[in-house]
């Protein structure tokens, strides 16, 4: 017998269909500008067009270097079109991080803004790579006009058959040794998580309001909510930011459906929510993840604005959220639910041992929604890509009926406001300024972001430190939302048995407030 090939319905094939279907309904809204299904149909493929005649293949990395707005969604499902490996990259980056995205993917060609060409160009100049960049938003010296383009481009476009373990999209994501990871994911993994969401969430096909205002360039807003809107045959009201006031009139004026976002999202709505002036009786499905939401907000919220708070689970790796709280039956304060569709958890120690209920361990995750591996890093792939499952680096455990508790996250990321941010980039760059010698950077708690980044520094001998100048350099090269927000330092870092600094140890310092660390003006 030959090899079987599994057959997976592909992404470009699902906006076929729901054009198809629902073709004269609206997908995106943004900002004034309304698209049809149909007409973003239209458009996606004039791209794809636009990208194929100036040498786009399937299997190319293409970068879309954008902030969340409508251009964002047409290089990605451009690329759907194609088969090309879109890799979503953050509007708010600067050529340090544009750098190490560009050469580690080896980049064929990019989509960026008129705002973000000047870096993309420094980057080109500095390493050849990527071989085109395009820009949205007018002509510009050194790059290609996509919307000129995409006017004079064929309006058709033949899609291609896919295999299930083609892969189709291409996000960093945190690493352990200090380069963020390139996780994939697949035809398989993205068809997978966008059936086994719209069944969690009890969406209705064609008929539901998706509000996004969590940005594009992340796995949680692109996946779950832009391509779950074309999944579910939904409209996508686009936010480029988050703006509560802004989120509460749009609820109440577009009658949204289902939303998604952070704690700290959910908890500024609680904060925010005017009875008098917002009505959000429209709202039938909440879902939050990224962190673990406190279970007095939750209830807050349920009895404040009358609709359940669902608490999920899941990762860039895993493509969507594999575990979630049941909309209908048993719900846990605290848990992040029971695994959805076809997802396995299992919590194992250190040596791949399956624990029995109630002893925490690092959680595995199991299933078709698995991507597949870190682009370009076999060893670490191998290392957390076992044939039992995807090792997560959290830790938690599950009860007798099998609800997921997340305990501690293995990996110091920092997450505020809703954004990752991985230390091992930010004390990557503090190393490179003449006056520090050792940094570690840590989060610390916000009433407001649930956590904010500060840099904890030791200053090479005879030198003087200026936190000010410190942050004023990590925000010249880095996103504003990874800088540190103060700096302190330390007579010497608490350091474990084999000599890594003990994270844990220094916030536990700055909660004694024993002057152990001193900030720096």
């Amino acid at each position: 017998m030959g090899e079987v090939q599994v057959t997976v319905t592909s992404l470009a094939q699902c906006l076929d269909n729901t054009s198809r279907l629902v073709g004269d309904q609206i997908f995106i809204s943004y900002e004034g500008l309304t698209l049809t299904f149909a007409e973003f149909d239209l458009k996606t493929s004039q791209l794809a067009n636009v990208f194929k005649a100036h040498g786009a293949e399937a299997g190319d990395v293409i970068g879309l270097y954008l902030p969340s707005c409508p251009e964002m969604a047409f290089g990605y499902w451009a690329c759907q079109k194609i088969g090309a490996i879109a890799n979503p990259i953050s509007g708010m980056n600067r050529v340090h991080e544009v750098r190490s995205t560009v050469t580690r993917t080896d980049m064929k060609m990019m989509l960026t803004t008129k705002e973000t060409l000047p870096y993309a160009l420094e980057v080109q100049q500095e390493t050849g790579t990527p071989e085109t960049i395009f820009v949205t938003g007018g002509a510009a010296e050194d790059a290609l006009d996509v919307d000129a383009l995409i006017d004079s481009a064929d309006k058709t476009f033949s899609i291609p058959d896919f295999k299930a373990d083609d892969i189709v999209a291409l996000f960093f994501t945190s690493g352990t040794t200090g380069e963020p990871k390139g996780a994939t994911q697949t035809q398989l993994s993205q068809y997978t998580t966008l059936r086994d969401m719209a069944v969690h969430g009890g969406l209705l096909w064609g008929k539901e309001v998706f509000l996004c205002a969590l940005p594009l360039f992340n796995n949680f807003g692109a996946t779950c909510m832009m391509n779950g809107a074309v999944f579910s045959g939904a409209k996508m009201i686009q936010l480029e930011r988050w703006d509560t006031e802004a989120v509460l009139e749009t609820i109440t004026r577009e009658k949204v459906t289902y939303l998604a976002g952070s704690p700290t999202m959910f908890l500024y709505l609680l904060r925010e929510f005017d009875p008098a002036k917002h009505d959000l009786g429209s709202l039938k499905t909440c879902v939050t993840g990224g962190s673990p939401v406190s279970p007095n907000v939750m209830q807050q919220f349920e009895e404040k604005i009358g609709v359940p708070l669902l608490q999920i689970y899941g990762a860039t790796e895993s493509t969507g959220y594999v575990t979630g709280e049941p909309p209908f039956g048993i719900r846990k304060r605290g848990s992040a639910g029971v695994p959805i569709g076809g997802n396995r958890i299992s919590i194992v120690d250190d040596n791949g041992v399956e624990l029995p209920h109630g002893e925490v361990g690092e959680v595995r995750i199991s299933g078709d929604t698995i991507g597949a591996g870190y682009w370009g890093d076999a060893k670490t792939t191998a290392a957390s890509f076992t044939s039992k499952g995807w090792l997560s680096g959290d830790l938690g455990y599950l009860d007798e009926d099998g609800y997921l508790f997340i305990v501690d996250r293995k990996k110091d990321v920092i997450i505020s406001g809703g954004y990752n941010i991985y230390p091992l980039e930010v004390e990557d760059l503090l190393y490179q300024h003449p006056d520090i010698r050792v940094c570690a950077v840590i989060g610390l708690p916000d009433e407001n972001k649930s956590e904010i980044p500060v840099a904890v520094v030791i200053p090479h001998a005879g030198h003087t430190l200026d936190g000010k100048e410190i942050i004023a350099y990590c925000r010249k090269n880095l996103s504003a939302y990874k800088s540190p927000r103060r700096v302190y330092t330390v007579d010497d870092m608490p350091l474990g048995p084999s000599n890594k600094i003990l994270k844990r140890t220094l916030r536990d310092w700055h909660t004694e407030g024993q002057g152990k660390l001193k900030e720096v003006q």
